[in-house]
């Protein structure tokens, strides 16, 4: 992974690996290599691999495009028709990088 995993919380690099597993197994399924995904979704082929391998440095833009070229987008709507989430229930642990700014 490049260097974004150093500022990402342990739970986000695990769900960026996870995703990319999933894109991998639906892209297999539909018996696509990456080349034939890269001609469908006009997304250079090393970059779907970055996504598949869970990079954080794969832009969002991206992620969509494939989900979409995988008719995999759905889900993603479905997590976007939830309510927002209560504020008490939020838990955000975000670690102090550095505080002489």
């Amino acid at each position: 992974m490049r260097q974004n995993s150093q500022f990402a919380s342990n739970s986000v690099t695990e769900g960026a690996r996870r995703l990319g597993e999933r894109l991998r197994r639906a892209r297999k399924a539909q018996k696509l290599s990456l080349s034939d995904l890269e001609r469908i979704c006009r997304i250079h082929r090393t970059t779907l691999g970055r996504l598949e391998r869970g990079d954080l440095g794969a832009s969002i833009g991206v992620l969509l495009s494939v989900l979409e070229a995988l008719n995999e987008l759905a889900d993603v709507e479905l997590v976007l028709s939830q309510p927002d989430t209560p504020e008490h229930r939020r838990v955000i642990n975000v670690p102090v990088l550095d505080q002489d700014f």
